[in-house]
């Protein structure tokens, strides 16, 4: 209620705001509340509302896109024209002095961080040019709140509503645009650290003019955030809002975004091995052994504590393939295609890797460069631990329909994402997940995204939907029953912990 009272004498002040700047911005502050107005007032059409299934009227539909449209005419004008990021030319810590207006950067030691920092130095005084530089930058500061306050307030409502997600994503595409661009805006860190230390410096002028900018940004919400030293809360929303809308494909940018990060230090962590894994020494007797229990879609999941990416995957193990099995195995498999049974090395999404498989490249696994691809067994096993799990017996046609869907993911990017709802690309275990697509599998809710990792898929074996017929730990072979140790490391300070959360429906 005070949100709207303050509005309505926001929009009231229109009859003495006498610049084209304060037209727009109290435009663009009706227009942007009408928004959340119509999507309050639809909470059933929008799908915030799961107890009702009502689609959204014509009429409705039609002024939405109105709305959506006017908003967009007014991010053009507001960050394209009147009030471009330019203006906020406060960008990081700064001290101010009496005088004719300047800004100079400079340059100090930081003796508590033990290091050079830069800092600006700004002059004001009461010359015409102080007091532009003062007015521009609080035009700037304020657009740049309704943006923040107006992210905020509809990562909440978009979070829930799913079906308006997708009716921007379907059927208003131009229309929806406008929150992608927004959403870009909220995003970008250069825009909030100017946005903020413009805001302190605007803080300290105790005498400044009323406008409806001044106005604005003493009842912001993110002001106070701001003021108050709240970083911490932007870093929730921003996680907040990513974790919750990435299942859309109209918010794909901004998903890409947490991927890009990851991509970014796995490449680069990936680089760095300390030393080769143990059972890279192995005889030719004893690999040869490993090979014999391996069969067609054999699970193999490895630990390899010598490399950087091993300390960062949750969970004990940090890897996990899937053995396709010796060419001479699969000659006799059949397997449906366009109505016709025919063999599966001649199935079309086989055939352009049966050279491959000549060449002993049998290991099929998702690494962050180049993505899904084939290896050899003596490739894979520059490790230090190895479990190998046998799944239960299946026909000859379950098991064809399998290793066509495994040769299908050959080829797809890594998932930097982690996400297993994605298909487009594929993390370790989210390739074991999607082979196994008929397979009850534990996975685990993070940051708004479902994941599943290499001891989830180890879990399976406790549960005993799996047969252990392999089990190296710390480059030793382990003898006798295997289970209780597997459980153990499982159950251990580096594992993610067990409990029966799925059930074998093999």
């Amino acid at each position: 209620m005070k949100r709207l009272i303050f509005l309505a004498l926001m929009i009231s002040s229109t009859l003495w705001a006498q610049s084209p700047q304060e037209h727009y911005f109290l435009k663009g502050l009706q227009t942007s509340e009408e928004l959340f107005e119509f999507l309050v007032s639809h909470p059933c059409e929008i799908g915030m509302d799961r107890s009702c299934d009502k689609p959204m009227s014509a009429r409705d539909l039609l002024r939405l896109k109105k709305i959506l449209s006017n908003l967009e005419e007014w991010r053009l004008i507001a960050f394209d024209g009147f009030v471009p990021m330019s203006h906020l030319e406060v960008a990081m810590p700064f001290e101010l002095q009496s005088g004719e207006f300047s800004i100079v950067e400079k340059k100090r030691f930081n003796w508590s961080r033990l290091q050079t920092e830069t800092w600006q130095l700004i002059t004001l005084g009461s010359d015409t040019e102080s007091q532009n530089f003062l007015t521009q930058t609080q035009m700037g500061v304020s657009v740049n709140l309704v943006l923040y306050d107006s992210f905020f307030r509809l990562t909440e409502i978009l979070s829930q509503a799913k079906k308006l997600r997708s009716i921007l994503e379907r059927d208003l595409p131009f229309e929806g645009a406008w929150l992608s661009k927004t959403l870009s805006l909220a995003l970008d860190e250069a825009r909030w650290e100017k946005t903020r230390y413009s805001l302190k410096l605007l803080t300290s002028q105790v005498n400044r003019e009323r406008s409806v900018f001044t106005d604005y940004s003493l009842k912001s919400f993110t002001a106070q955030q701001m003021q108050e030293g709240r970083l911490d809360a932007r870093v929730r929303q921003v996680m907040f809002v990513k974790g919750q809308l990435e299942q859309s494909q109209f918010f794909e940018k901004i998903y890409k975004l947490t991927g890009v990060i990851s991509k970014i230090f796995g490449n680069t962590a990936g680089l760095f091995q300390f030393r080769e894994g143990k059972l890279k020494k192995l005889s030719k007797s004893e690999l040869n052994s490993i090979r014999r229990t391996l069969r067609p879609l054999s699970l193999v999941l490895e630990k390899t504590p010598f490399r950087l990416t091993d300390k960062f995957i949750p969970g004990y193990f940090g890897h996990v393939a899937i053995w396709l099995g010796e060419p001479q195995e699969l000659m006799g498999l059949k397997i449906l295609h366009r109505g016709r049974v025919i063999d599966f090395l001649a199935h079309p999404d086989v055939t352009p890797h049966l050279e491959k498989l000549s060449q002993g490249k049998l290991v099929l696994e998702a690494l962050r460069i180049p993505g899904v691809t084939l290896n050899t067994l003596e490739q894979f096993m520059d490790i230090d631990d190895l479990v190998v799990l046998d799944p239960p017996q299946m026909s000859q046609e379950n098991q064809a329909e399998l290793l066509l869907r495994a040769f299908q993911q050959i080829g797809k990017p890594y998932d930097f994402n982690f996400n297993v709802e994605s298909e487009n690309e594929i993390v370790c275990s989210e390739l074991v997940y999607t082979v196994y697509s008929d397979r009850e599998w534990p996975t685990d809710r993070t940051l708004g995204r479902y994941t599943i990792s290499p001891d989830h898929v180890a879990w399976k074996a406790v549960e005993e939907c799996f047969q252990i017929k392999q089990l190296y730990l710390n480059g030793e072979k382990i003898h006798g029953n295997t289970l209780p140790e597997l459980k153990r490391v499982l159950q251990s300070k580096e594992g993610l912990g067990y409990e029966a959360r799925v059930r074998c429906l093999f």
